[in-house]
């Protein structure tokens, strides 16, 4: 675990997830996971974070486990996945042919920063007259600031109440390990600070941009092990505060971490029915998502999911998906390694034992049946892996959760 971080570019793995959102919400969000990201907070180690929202008269604990990579990646196949409606707004308002086309063709490209000691991709963005940073997380839904005392040493933003205006939603109470507080929740201007786009592109997909909401981070929650991030998920279930992508007309995105010379990595985001996949070099690649974990299991947020078929570590079979018991994946740019159901975890460690191996987790790979019958692998080598509980939502799952970063997703698109 104190190897040094090692990074290489690997094939292109082609991914466009494509999102539907029509909500009001109450309460905030609780995601399962979280990037090494201590140096965005404090200087303390990142262990484990939990958050706690509190809805009527019960209370709902979830986790954010850090992990962080180790080692290269190995080679995956090409991948995307397939479209989903776009928003309520392709229901209620009736445009014009060339309007729908317009908005179909507009797209906004973010560039990506890596930062070493976050084991994370930033992105930046401006909030008021403010320019922020944030880790880009497609496993959570929202924009966030952190409400810092604006000393010189912290270079994520300075949040200034005078810049934005009360959403007219109450606070929600968020807790993690050892610090809890509250997210206020204000509506201000919201741009990106250095993003390549048209004008007007960005008009185009954030319609509600002069008034966006977002949540202020307290700085308490920032001095413990959570952290801040940029969340990419746009549907929720109704109790849920607005998510970022909630508040705009953006149709799917897509989060490019290949090496090429020349070129940043990116995120670029997609309007209206626009098809992203049109662009990658390999369609047959597309692995379905699922919405099994919101609708059957009490998960909030309707993450990014696919169903591995098979997962092999170390060339053998730890775990094989059927048709009552399945290994759900998320897709998650702010985790940096993998977390799994603790049952999983003890079932891969009795047989490591039992086998003499030297490394539990040494090469570990997931494989996914495409829509077009195929198989699409994700390799990571020696990543660190961490546990989840088995009931993450209160509901116990029928299979297995993986929760899939960076050391599986590096070095594509």
């Amino acid at each position: 675990r104190d190897r040094p971080l090692a990074r290489q570019a690997i094939p292109s793995l082609c991914i466009a997830l494509l999102l539907l959102c029509t909500f009001t919400t109450t309460h905030s969000f609780v995601s399962t996971t979280a990037a090494c990201n201590k140096k965005l907070r404090s200087h303390q180690p990142t262990t484990l974070s939990v958050h706690c929202v509190q809805n009527n008269n019960s209370t709902h604990v979830l986790t954010r486990r850090s992990s962080i990579i180790t080692s290269s990646i190995a080679i995956a196949s090409s991948c995307f996945f397939p479209q989903l409606p776009s928003s309520a707004a392709d229901i209620d308002v009736v445009t014009t042919t060339e309007q729908q086309s317009t908005a179909a063709r507009a797209s906004i490209t973010i560039p990506l920063k890596y930062e070493p000691k976050l084991c994370a991709y930033t992105v930046s963005y401006v909030v008021g007259d403010t320019k922020f940073g944030a880790i880009v997380d497609t496993g959570s839904p929202f924009l966030v600031v952190p409400q810092t005392s604006c000393r010189p040493d912290y270079k994520w933003g300075c949040y200034r109440a005078e810049e934005s205006q009360p959403s007219g939603l109450e606070p929600t109470y968020e807790r993690f390990v050892g610090n809890e507080g509250m997210m206020e929740w204000r509506e201000g201007k919201f741009s990106f600070a250095n993003s390549i786009a048209m004008v007007s592109s960005f008009a185009i997909l954030f319609p509600q941009s002069s008034s966006m909401v977002f949540g202020v981070v307290s700085e308490s929650l920032l001095d413990g092990s959570g952290g801040l991030f940029l969340g990419l998920v746009k549907e929720t279930n109704s109790w849920i505060r607005p998510s970022f992508l909630g508040q705009s007309d953006v149709g799917a995105f897509s989060v490019d971490l290949r090496e090429r010379e020349g070129f940043d990595k990116s995120l670029t985001l997609y309007g209206g029915s626009r098809q992203p996949q049109q662009k990658f070099s390999n369609p047959s690649y597309a692995i379905p998502l699922v919405r099994d974990l919101n609708k059957r299991f009490g998960d909030a947020t309707i993450h990014y999911v696919g169903v591995a078929s098979s997962l092999i570590v170390n060339g053998n079979n730890l775990a094989t998906s059927s048709r009552r018991n399945k290994i759900y994946v998320i897709f998650d740019t702010g985790c940096t390694g993998m977390s799994i159901s603790t049952s999983l975890f003890n079932e891969r460690y009795s047989i490591a034992r039992e086998r003499r191996e030297n490394n539990l987790w040494g090469n570990v790979e997931l494989q996914f049946s495409t829509v077009s019958g195929g198989v699409a692998s994700l390799n990571a080598k020696k990543p660190l892996t961490t546990t989840l509980d088995d009931s993450p939502w209160g509901k116990k799952l029928d299979g297995h959760l993986i929760v899939l970063g960076l050391a599986f997703l590096e070095g594509h698109e």
